[in-house]
């Protein structure tokens, strides 16, 4: 064998062990440098969602102390469906500061599409004079309680034309009342 061909031979093992080195060794070495760094990042971008997380719970419970008075009367402002005797005996005093005789019948409750939270329907039929009426709407509208009067159709008293009655007046409403069911 001619020294030429000694060299191509000798440098075609080394080159076939320098490629096996490689793909035997350094080939998975530097897949777990690769993997390990992904590996770091992923905890480093957890750490950071964490300190994230930690700093919007105490952003939350800052606020939650803040407004937690506010949030007590928000609750205050649903009528309980089960036993809403709070609620009428509210209308009842309502109607009778102002002098008026009122009638309630209560709907079941129902959560619509376009609402936010479920609700039930108190139809109030009564009579009185058209200021009281008047006031006692106003008091409604002023309600502690979240609600939403729907229909209100008056007209006079039948029976009622002469000149001493004539302020006398009778009245139905549909009042939409939320609740926290």
């Amino acid at each position: 064998m001619k020294a030429g061909q000694k060299i191509i031979i000798t440098l075609s093992v080394f080159a076939a062990f320098i490629a096996l080195f490689l793909g035997i060794v350094v080939y998975p070495i530097f897949q777990g440098v690769v993997r390990d760094h992904k590996e770091v990042l992923a905890y480093k971008w957890e750490l950071i969602q964490l300190r994230e997380d930690k700093e919007s719970s105490i952003e939350f419970e800052r606020l939650a102390s803040t407004y937690a008075r506010e949030f007590g009367l928000m609750e205050n402002l649903f009528v309980d469906s089960a036993t809403p005797i709070e609620f009428f005996r509210f209308l009842d005093a309502a109607a009778a500061s102002f002098q008026l005789q009122i009638e309630k019948t209560p709907g079941s409750v129902q959560l619509l599409r376009e609402d936010r939270w479920p609700s039930f329907v108190v139809r109030l039929a009564g009579g009185g004079l058209y200021p009281d009426a008047m006031a006692f709407l106003e008091k409604i509208e002023n309600a502690p309680y979240l609600l939403e009067v729907e229909k209100l159709t008056m007209g006079q008293r039948k029976g009622f034309a002469d000149q001493q009655n004539q302020g006398e007046i009778e009245f139905s409403m549909s009042i939409k009342v939320f609740t926290n069911d």
